[in-house]
């Protein structure tokens, strides 16, 4: 049974969990995540904080803390909204390695997609990931997304450009 998370908008009392959480998780965000990097900084997390707060101000994209139901951080989950006409939203998602494979995902993304498609004007979600990220494509897959292709060169990673697994998942068909 996966556990019970809640997703709610950063806040500035993040930043100390923030930087625990990533410094905590450098094994498993490290290859993934190009911001991840050692000795992660309580600025750097005071940065990204600051950043979102003004995506959603903007309204360009939502980013969420993951949290369990005693509020610890045990990740970051966002969507991006399309910025213009034909382009799709995207989201993506990050898990402290000490809450992997338990579900923490694949909930949260469950509750983004819902949050997504509850706005009339997404009618499909994008899921990036490298091609060798299986934990992440498992979570796309699980979440129903359909992999649509392989390109290379959508996400850069330390190393450099990597072949990246395109998935779609489309607005569920309304009941009558």
């Amino acid at each position: 049974m996966p556990p019970a998370i809640q997703l709610r908008p950063f806040t500035l009392a993040d930043i100390p969990a923030f930087t625990a959480a990533v410094n905590a998780s450098l094994d498993t965000l490290r290859p993934w995540m190009v911001w991840a990097h050692p000795d992660y900084q309580p600025e750097e997390a005071a940065s990204w904080i600051a950043f979102t707060q003004q995506q959603r101000i903007k309204g360009e994209a939502e980013e969420f803390a993951i949290v369990d139901d005693r509020d610890r951080l045990l990740g970051g989950a966002g969507i991006r909204f399309a910025r213009e006409p034909g382009q799709l939203a995207a989201l993506g998602y990050w898990v402290r390695s000490d809450s992997q494979r338990q579900g923490v995902a694949s909930s949260a993304v469950a509750l983004l997609l819902a949050r997504g498609f509850a706005r009339p004007e997404i009618n499909a979600i994008e899921i990036l990931a490298a091609e060798e990220n299986h934990a992440s494509r498992a979570v796309a897959e699980r979440c129903g997304a359909r992999f649509i292709d392989m390109r290379y060169g959508l996400i850069v990673l330390e190393s450099g450009p990597v072949n990246t697994a395109i998935y779609h998942v489309h607005r569920p068909e309304t009941q009558p």
